[in-house]
């Protein structure tokens, strides 16, 4: 089980009230104990310690376990969280859960906290979860500041990407079973018989077959057809091809066992589908590797994200995002002249940002940046490996 498997799976409802509920209970029990504790110390110096500054005194205490139980929040998650193995992630942060880019932060753990009383404080707001038509449940509080209740124990499903909408999806086929995560408009190179991009180019594509003018139902169109041509008669078949009469009986059966066919070496055939490579007829800018393994070979300037909309000049690679963190038209590469390859955030909700090394790079969106070999961009719940080609 891979932590990409873990990150995307959503919190059930029922262990995030048993979690809540967790947490509640140590949150009274602080309470409590520091009000049985300034409570004893007045009246055990005959009001020298006042009464009301001994219950102010208590609830400091609770002011200060809430602020432990958000830092543990930002964090790896509060001791209820810990227990039923869930923890809160940022909408655009990494995909690994463990990352430091994806942990909440203090400042959206503080916001969610304070929502989530506000929107307790009509009723409403604990039902606010139950709203949300998806795997995910999200309530007022997780959407105010861009959370994400996520399993980390595996002890839930995968939601598929017709689950995550909300829509009745038909039975999958076993064919779309094996369809890769990325449907990108480019072809495909396939996984691990690719060879290096550097030294292969596409063999040029076959000749078109050319139609008989004459043959056919249609034997002249205005403008296209030769008005000389239009009475020749259909062309004779070429001499030395044998004819074979069409019977309507069936074939004689036959008990001979068949000998396996055999590919005649130097004859070009095949022998394994994984050694398929599509024919372009150009040469590929660079190959992007996606977080699931799938490889890209970008040809052109292409759009990505969750459903690109289409733009003279470009190609478009819609991108499956279960967590909806992507935009519609998240990003596009652009190769140059030069063979150098440019990434261009198109104003996305989420952003991207490059990884170089130990370093993240944000983009400004609207401008252009060049990407260098071994780059991985991260955008969403998504990363992308991109290798130039020189």
């Amino acid at each position: 089980m891979t932590d990409l498997d873990l990150v995307r799976r959503p919190a059930q409802l029922g262990r995030r009230v048993g979690a809540y509920l967790i947490d509640a209970a140590i949150g009274m029990v602080v309470l409590l104990i520091a009000v049985g504790v300034f409570a004893g110390i007045s009246f055990g110096t005959g009001g020298a310690l006042p009464l009301p500054l001994a219950v102010g005194l208590a609830y400091l205490i609770g002011l200060g376990w809430f602020v432990v139980y958000t830092l543990m929040q930002a964090g790896a998650g509060s001791l209820g969280m810990r227990a039923l193995g869930l923890r809160l992630v940022r909408e655009g942060g990494a995909v690994d859960a463990s990352a430091p880019a994806s942990r909440l932060g203090f400042g959206r753990a503080l916001g969610r906290n304070l929502v989530w009383a506000l929107g307790g404080a009509i009723v409403v707001g604990y039902f606010s979860p139950l709203f949300d038509s998806s795997p995910w449940h999200r309530g007022w509080h997780d959407r105010a500041v861009r959370a994400v209740m996520t399993d980390v124990a595996g002890r839930s499903p995968v939601p598929s990407p017709a689950a995550d909408s909300g829509a009745d999806a038909a039975p999958a086929s076993p064919a779309s079973a094996l369809a890769p995560t990325v449907l990108p408009a480019a072809p495909i190179l396939p996984v691990g018989q690719a060879p290096e991009i550097g030294g292969w180019s596409p063999p040029a594509p076959a000749p078109a077959r050319t139609t008989p003018l004459a043959s056919g139902v249609i034997s002249f169109v205005p403008g296209v057809s030769d008005a000389e041509r239009l009475d020749e008669p259909a062309p004779a078949p070429a001499p030395g091809v044998p004819t074979v009469e069409v019977s309507d009986a069936p074939p004689p059966a036959s008990f001979a066992p068949h000998a396996a066919a055999e590919p005649v070496p130097g004859s070009g055939v095949i022998e394994s589908v994984d050694e398929t490579r599509i024919s372009t007829g150009e040469r590929p800018f660079a190959r992007l590797v996606w977080d699931d393994g799938t490889r890209q070979a970008l040809y052109g300037r292409t759009l990505f994200g969750r459903n690109p909309a289409p733009e003279t000049g470009a190609m478009i690679s819609p991108v499956r995002d279960e967590t909806l963190s992507l935009s519609k038209t998240h990003f596009e590469l652009i190769p140059d002249d030069d063979r150098a390859v440019w990434v261009v955030d198109r104003h996305s909700t989420n952003g991207v940002a490059v990884r170089r090394g130990d370093d993240l790079l944000p983009l400004e969106p609207g401008e252009r940046t060049r990407v260098r070999a071994g780059d991985v961009l991260v955008f969403g719940d998504r990363q992308v490996s991109v290798e130039v080609t020189s």
